[in-house]
């Protein structure tokens, strides 16, 4: 009975083995798979020596000859599209509008897949749809969205008047940004003391997902056996505080202690004559949604570009010179953006140079589907290589250079912006672009209008990212200086 029970035993671990190294018929070329961990070590050994996630995976599918990359981590497929054709194809067609199903999915929700940045399907739909409504309902993406950009501008260049050292401008950047969604978000400012509180535990959450992504990704039962060490018992504790935040708004809001309308006042009614997903649970993860979407994506944006005009003198005073001349004094607003053509070129150059979301995604496959003569088989996972896409030669000359005048034609106006995916496309594209392209634009123009940026102490700034599930500045400290 022993010797059958041992021969089962082998026979099931055997079976184990095999089908964890075995790759799906036709699935695309990658690395070889080994039990347990597929190609992680691989993978991580290419990031730690390339830097990135991106570049990293962009090597392994030079090493290959391929645009479809096909690998495993830990016992997770996953495919990773490369080129402008397959980009596209997984950003606007509806094979790929689903996402994964995973543990750490959930975790980054709350410990539940709802909202509607992880979610897919009709809870899906539905809710993208009522979210992006009503955002526009109190104003998102109209004349009253301007203003209250236009006030929180003003309010950066209060605190830039303020300070008599150099600074770091990253927390000014983003508490600004939270402050704008969460206005249309819940009707309300952020209270400074909070909203420190807030910016300190996103930043730590972030970074505390970008560190425990591969444990816990990959094997999720590892927190049961080293909760401390995966990360998990500090992101648990980093949910909880960001769901007591938004709790307490959403409290307020029952309360009546909150005035005018706002997304979460529409979300309410809405509940009170339906009672299927329309949930306080819901509600809360949407709200994560707004917040994690837009806070540190559009900040960073903005702490390249002050990065860049500080290190590059030339280009600070083109920029400079053209708002003068064409804006004098008056306040800056997106109707500009047709004037400010140097400006926004700049602008559209530090987000191909500067890719935040190198790496886009992740998409579930909801059929099979065949790319470039491969298999991608249902329920697989597609990582999405926009970095790929901005860097790539045959679409830009030397793209290794900055060069903002790529986006301008011999005519001297802005050329259709093609090839660039800063938002994504599609009915998943970033809901809030209309917010976070005014933002940029305006608070960048506000603050070159106003000042000259110059470095703190003599040694320029490194401009090489930090790239992680996004890419992000190294810290630096600069100097305003007020323009007479």
């Amino acid at each position: 009975m022993c010797v059958i029970t041992c021969a089962l035993i082998v026979l099931v671990i055997t079976g184990y083995i095999l089908k964890s190294i075995t790759k799906p018929k036709n699935f695309p070329p990658g690395p070889k798979w080994y039990p347990i961990f597929g190609c992680s070590a691989l993978v991580q050994n290419m990031v730690r020596k390339h830097g990135s996630q991106w570049k990293g995976l962009s090597e392994i599918a030079k090493e290959y000859s391929t645009k479809v990359l096909g690998i495993k981590l830990g016992s997770e497929p996953i495919v990773v599209v490369f080129g402008e054709n397959n980009v596209r194809r997984v950003f606007t067609e509806k094979e790929f509008e689903g996402r994964p199903d995973t543990f750490f999915i959930k975790l980054r929700c709350l410990g539940k897949r709802m909202g509607i940045t992880f979610a897919d399907g009709a809870l899906w739909r539905e809710h993208r749809q009522f979210t992006v409504k009503h955002l526009k309902n109190v104003g998102f993406g109209k004349t009253a969205m301007e203003a209250h950009i236009q006030n929180e501008m003003q309010k950066i260049l209060n605190y830039i008047s303020n300070q008599n050292k150099p600074f770091n401008p990253k927390n000014m950047l983003a508490m600004s940004v939270i402050n704008i969604l969460w206005k249309f978000t819940a009707g309300e400012q952020i209270k400074e003391e909070r909203l420190n509180f807030l910016l300190d535990l996103l930043n730590a959450r972030s970074k505390a997902f970008s560190m425990a992504g591969g444990w816990l990704n990959q094997w999720p039962w590892i927190r049961f056996l080293l909760p401390e060490i995966s990360g998990y018992t500090l992101i648990k504790k980093m949910n909880q505080q960001i769901s007591d935040i938004i709790e307490d708004s959403i409290l307020n809001h029952k309360r009546k202690l909150t005035t005018g309308s706002d997304f979460i006042y529409s979300f309410l009614d809405e509940m009170k004559v339906r009672n299927d997903t329309f949930t306080e649970e819901q509600l809360k993860v949407i709200c994560l949604d707004i917040l994690i979407a837009g806070s540190q994506t559009t900040s960073n944006v903005l702490e390249f570009a002050i990065l860049k005009v500080l290190r590059e003198k030339n280009i600070q005073e083109k920029i400079y010179n053209e708002i003068v001349n064409l804006l004098g004094d008056d306040m800056p607003s997106w109707a500009d953006t047709n004037r400010l053509v140097y400006t926004m070129a700049f602008l559209s150059e530090i987000q191909r140079y500067f890719t935040i979301v190198p790496i886009a995604g992740p998409r579930r496959a909801l059929e099979d589907v065949n790319m470039d003569g491969f298999l991608i088989p249902k329920d697989t996972t597609i990582l999405i290589s926009v970095g790929d896409v901005h860097f790539d030669r045959d679409i830009w000359q030397e793209p290794e250079k900055f060069m903002p005048e790529r986006f301008i034609d011999e005519t001297g106006h802005l050329k259709d912006i093609e090839h660039m995916y800063p938002f994504g496309i599609g009915r998943r594209r970033c809901p809030g672009d209309s917010l976070a392209k005014s933002f940029i634009f305006i608070v960048f123009v506000g603050i070159m209008q106003k000042y000259r940026i110059e470095c703190s102490n003599g040694v320029l700034p490194s401009e090489d990212p930090i790239i992680g599930l996004i890419s992000s500045a190294r810290p630096f400290t600069a100097e305003f200086i007020l323009r007479e």
